[in-house]
Formats: structure tokens, sequence, C-alpha cells
């Protein structure tokens, strides 16, 4: 075990803080330097965000000396976001070898909320153990309970899965990202309530037009709420080159 991760009591500059980049300039600016070890992201809102996880997907499997992790990915995927022309693209632009990165992506899907459960209760154990990952993307953790319909068992459930991902996380100082819709009731909830947020340590809250995505930092352990915002260029109506859309989500910040 680490030094800085054995039980004592630490001041805040002895903490070792490992953070690395999401690949979105606006991200990591609203992070101050990316998704860090130990803590659980929550993502939640309009269905684009996903991009931003395909991205980290592709992103952390650099090499440390790039920024990266080095090493494989685990995705749990509950909102079959995985776009192979995608991770073609942001691998290619990344010099990496598209097919070596696909092959590092291990995905597991559930196809309704009791398998769901399962997965994350009583098979990520399985998955690290064979897989060396460092990251671990859990996306649409609460779809498969909202097309069920929500009930109180399902959400004590929820409560479960959550709580079981955040300790994991920082038993494993993983860089754990998770994604959920926004709540039907209000937009500035997830979906799953009380239950997912209150064992997620930091929120981001997203929202997307046709011109922006704008990002919302709703809670962090030490930064305050705020937010940033990535415009989306608008299509010229002529032929751009590749390069335009292969840097589309990074032009703003540069």
């Amino acid at each position: 075990m680490r030094e800085s991760m054995r039980p004592g009591f630490f001041t805040a500059d002895q903490v070792e803080r490992v953070k690395i980049s999401i690949g979105v300039n606006a991200i990591d600016n609203l992070l101050e330097g990316g998704i860090e070890a130990g803590l659980t992201h929550l993502f939640y809102g309009d269905r684009g965000l996903h991009n931003d996880f395909l991205r980290f997907a592709v992103r952390s499997q650099m090499p440390k000396e790039r920024g990266g992790t080095g090493a494989p990915v685990i995705l749990i995927d509950s909102a079959n976001m995985i776009k192979i022309e995608r991770i073609t693209e942001m691998a290619y632009e990344l010099e990496l070898e598209p097919e070596e990165v696909m092959d590092r992506i291990y995905i597991t899907r559930a196809f309704n909320s009791s398998q769901t459960y399962d997965i994350i209760m009583n098979q990520m154990n399985s998955f690290f153990s064979r897989v060396p990952a460092r990251v671990l993307l859990v996306t649409g953790l609460p779809n498969l309970y909202m097309e069920e319909g929500m009930t109180g068992e399902k959400l004590q459930q929820m409560s479960h899965m959550a709580s079981n991902i955040m300790k994991f996380t920082l038993q494993r100082n993983l860089f754990t990202l998770v994604s959920a819709p926004a709540s039907p009731k209000s937009k500035n909830v997830p979906a799953g309530g009380r239950s997912l947020a209150s064992n997620s340590q930091v929120h981001i809250r997203v929202e997307e037009s046709k011109s922006y995505v704008r990002y919302i930092l709703a809670k962090h352990p030490q930064y305050p709420v705020r937010n940033v915002t990535k415009t989306i260029p608008k299509a010229t109506g002529g032929t751009l080159p590749l390069s335009h859309f292969l840097r589309v989500e990074e032009c703003e910040e540069e």
C-alpha cells in the first residue's frame, strides 16, 4: 500500500492528489486539472455528456509520460454509449492505434435492473482482479431502473450500488465516472435522487444546446459551485477537413 494511503491523520499539503485530463479543456479547467483518483465523479444531464466519457476512455489509456494511466478501462454500460467510429477518431487524434484502444476497453452490459445490481455489487472485484484497469466508467446507472419503474426497493438498491462504487473507487484509488440522466422532476438533480447523489463526491450537471455545452460544478469537496461553457462551432456549409471534426471538442479552450 502506498504511504499516502495508510490510515492516519494528514494535513492538506500531505495528501497526494493525482489528476488526469479528461481530454476536454472546459471540464479540466472546471476541476482544476481533471479527474481525480479516489473520487467518484457523477455527470448528469443531457446525453451528449457520453462523448466526454468516450474521450476519457481513450485518453486515459495514453502512457503515464503523456498524462494517461497506461492501463485498460472497465465500462459498465447501461446507456449504450459505445460508438466505434468516435473511438477510432479519438484514437487517431491522440496518435494511438484504434484496435489496441478498443481491445483495452472491457465492456459489460446489463439488460434489466437485477443484472445491474449483480454486476455492481458482486462482480466488480472479479473484473479488477482479471484486468489491471485504473479507470471505471458506469454509464446510465439508473436507466434500467427508471424504465422498469422506481419503487422503494429499487431506490434502496440504487443507494447500495452508489455506495459500493464510491467505496470501491476509494479502496483502489480509481478514476471513476458515473453518468445519469437528469431527474424528470428537476434538471438540477440526477435521476436516482439522494440515493445516487449522496454517494458521489463530485457532481457535474451538463446542459447542451445547438450552440454550446455548459458544465456546472454542483458539488465538490474542495471547490465552489461554478460553471464553464464550451461553444459548439457552427457548420459553414462547405466541406471541412477531418481534423476539424476530430478537434471540435478542444477548439474553444485553446
